[in-house]
């Protein structure tokens, strides 16, 4: 049944590689020179642009007159070359050092780049001719420019592309040591992939053939290699091809892409390599320089993260920003790209973990940038500290990324939870609304939709908060609501690790509980971007993609550690815990989410009546919190969250009372 492809799997296989085997010593000699280019760029520029500048100007003589003397008498030009080539090359070498012919890359050599080499050969030859004409007062053979002009546009480009060809020859020279590669994707991305592995930059890889599930790719050819058939014949062709690994080039597949090419790839038990996503590859200068391998981050990560965004930019150039909850996952990325941006004025880290503290200020301190740093250790719930921190720094822009996060935790724990989560919030806008701060941003969470747990509670109280107060306040406030982020501390991919690595069950609490997941960058980024676009009074919810099963999860971080689900690593199913529910909502019924100008990004607007005033509300659910009383605190809880179901029966009877819903 396989026999009739057998002639187009033959031609994917490279039937040179004995001969590339014999001479792979020689791929040492590209990877020498290319280190000494490019230490000693200009100097290696003047001297190939000078030797070619002679060669050239020598050449145009010899075309025009010892060609033309065969039908023509011999001409004594020799004296006309050697008076004029020092002045030639001196020009040439002046114009293109000008025009920056020096900082056009060799490595990355491309169509366009015969632009450049045009305009330098062009304007270099606009100076050379009126010189040379006045030198000889008129009596200079005219041709000779022309000629000379056209013969330097073909050396200089033709050394160019010769570069890259013999980069790219040498690489094939060495090929048969290199590992077989089988590439998924004959997009832009698998172009840049391949086109890396038939040069040096990937000199650990050799592309032996792409899949692509498009058809009219089937049977074409990038950069010489074969689109051999679809996805899911990865088996077949991994077999006939003697593919060592696979790379999936397909740095915007969705979720359910991803899973779908891992399962078709899990029957041939090679090592899957990925590339790194878009906004990566833009800022290493257009090329694939490196590969790594598959891991739980790629099942999700579907967009890139812009290190330089004007609108980010312009949202804090001059300001003092203030972040709360700092050395924690949120808090610490949120630093690291407003440092990144380097258009504050200052930046103000505050957290009470002074470990995080410290090693946040090595990383922030290591990235250098022109933002003035300060690291402050304090609690949110002392007022008197952070009234010390406001009135010391100054700051015109808060984002609160400090709270209590885990829900099975705060749910035996609801007096912290409301000190922490209600109290530091109405600390922070209190001092925001007293010190005229400029733009005040809660991080919130999906969790304080139709909240189940103590964590989703008070948090949903913290945004009552903050749009109450915009109502009456010069401060413009917003919250920005996502889910779960890959990577945080504590996070359920960080405990499916570790289970995995101890050898132990894994644990999931319902085979049906979903999640939406984003990157911490991914996260931090939409947050930065949401709150530029912040009039006052929104809720911006980030666009998380499709929810996943935890299960589901589970058993692919399990098989991308090679391990086989319920054989090697068994799944238990321990019910869910406190608090906890299926499925996660990013708005409630009540919100009504808008498309802005980012499709990362949504604007909830209410359409329910307007917020009434929840001031003696939150005072009186502090003033319990401050007083241990339990009771108290989830008869406050529920007066500000009627819908709220995270109390057993017990709690929920002895702490009936009316409530006022907002």
């Amino acid at each position: 049944m396989e026999a009739p492809d057998k002639p187009e799997l033959h031609r994917a296989i490279p039937p040179l590689n004995r001969v590339r085997a014999a001479f792979g010593r020689w791929a040492g000699i590209n990877s020498v020179t290319s280190h000494w280019i490019r230490r000693h760029r200009l100097v290696f520029c003047l001297v190939l642009c000078a030797g070619l500048s002679v060669l050239s100007w020598t050449v145009a003589f010899i075309v025009r007159f010892e060609l033309s003397s065969i039908l023509e008498p011999a001409v004594f030009w020799h004296d006309w070359w050697l008076r004029t080539l020092t002045i030639v090359v001196g020009l040439r070498l002046v114009a293109f050092i000008l025009l920056g012919l020096h900082r056009v890359s060799w490595q990355y050599a491309a169509a366009r780049d015969i632009f450049p080499i045009l305009g330098a050969v062009l304007a270099s030859s606009v100076v050379i001719v009126p010189t040379v004409l006045l030198m000889w007062q008129g009596a200079f053979p005219r041709s000779v420019f022309v000629i000379d002009t056209l013969i330097c546009l073909i050396l200089l480009a033709g050394a160019r592309y010769s570069y890259r060809l013999g980069d790219e020859i040498l690489a094939s020279l060495g090929a048969g040591k290199r590992k077989k590669a089988l590439v998924i994707g004959a997009g832009a991305a698998g172009n840049l992939t391949v086109r890396a592995m038939l040069s040096s930059k990937l000199a650990e890889y050799w592309p032996v053939a792409l899949l692509d599930d498009d058809p009219l790719k089937l049977g074409t050819t990038i950069q010489g290699v074969p689109v051999v058939g679809q996805i899911e014949s990865v088996e077949k062709i991994a077999r006939r091809t003697g593919a060592t690994a696979i790379v999936l080039a397909l740095p915007m597949a969705s979720s359910q892409e991803i899973y779908r090419i891992l399962a078709l790839c899990r029957p041939t038990g090679l090592p899957l390599k990925t590339i790194p996503d878009y906004g990566q590859i833009m800022r290493s200068s257009n090329v694939v320089t490196r590969l790594h391998s598959f891991s739980v981050n790629d099942l999700l990560h579907r967009r890139p993260v812009r290190a330089d965004v004007p609108e980010i930019k312009a949202f804090l150039r001059g300001h003092a920003v203030l972040v709360t909850g700092a050395a924690g996952s949120i808090g610490s990325e949120l630093c690291r790209q407003i440092t990144e941006q380097g258009d504050a004025r200052s930046l103000i880290c505050m957290d009470k973990d002074e470990n995080g503290l410290f090693r946040l200020e090595h990383r922030l301190r290591e990235l250098g940038g022109l933002t003035e740093l300060a690291f402050f250790l304090g609690d949110i719930k002392d007022r008197r500290r952070m009234d010390f921190l406001f009135e010391s720094y100054g700051p015109d822009m808060v984002f609160h990324a400090a709270a209590y996060k885990h829900v099975p935790i705060l749910q035996h724990h609801p007096v912290e939870a409301v000190r922490n989560n209600v109290g530091g919030t109405r600390t922070l806008v209190d001092l925001a609304d007293r010190h005229d701060v400029g733009t005040f941003v809660l991080i919130s969470t999906d969790k304080a939709v139709n909240p189940t747990s103590v964590m989703g509670a008070t948090k949903r109280i913290a945004e009552l908060i903050v749009r109450t107060r915009d109502l009456t306040s010069k401060t413009s406030f917003c919250t920005i609501r996502f889910g779960n982020v890959l990577g945080s501390n504590g996070s359920v991919v960080e405990l499916f690790m570790h289970q995995i690595r101890e050898g132990r069950p894994v644990t999931v609490t319902h085979p049906d509980i979903e999640r939406y997941f984003m990157t911490i960058p991914e996260a931090v980024h939409l947050v930065l971007f949401a709150a530029t676009m912040g009039e006052g009074g929104e809720v911006f919810i980030l666009d998380m993609g499709e929810p996943v099963k935890i299960d589901q999860l589970a058993r692919q971080m399990i098989q991308l550690s090679g391990l086989t689900p319920d054989v090697d690593v068994p799944i238990t199913y321990t019910g869910l815990r406190p608090g906890e529910k299926l499925y996660e909502d990013l708005w409630a019924e009540q919100e009504d989410p808008q498309a802005t100008s980012h499709s990362g990004i949504r604007v909830a607007r209410r359409r329910d009546r307007p917020l009434p005033d929840i001031t003696e509300m939150v005072t009186t659910l502090l003033k319990a919190g401050e007083e241990n009383d339990l009771s108290g605190c989830w008869k406050g809880i529920l007066g500000l969250v009627p819908t709220f179901q995270g109390q057993t029966g017990e709690e929920r009877a002895s702490s009936q009372s009316e409530s006022l819903a907002p």
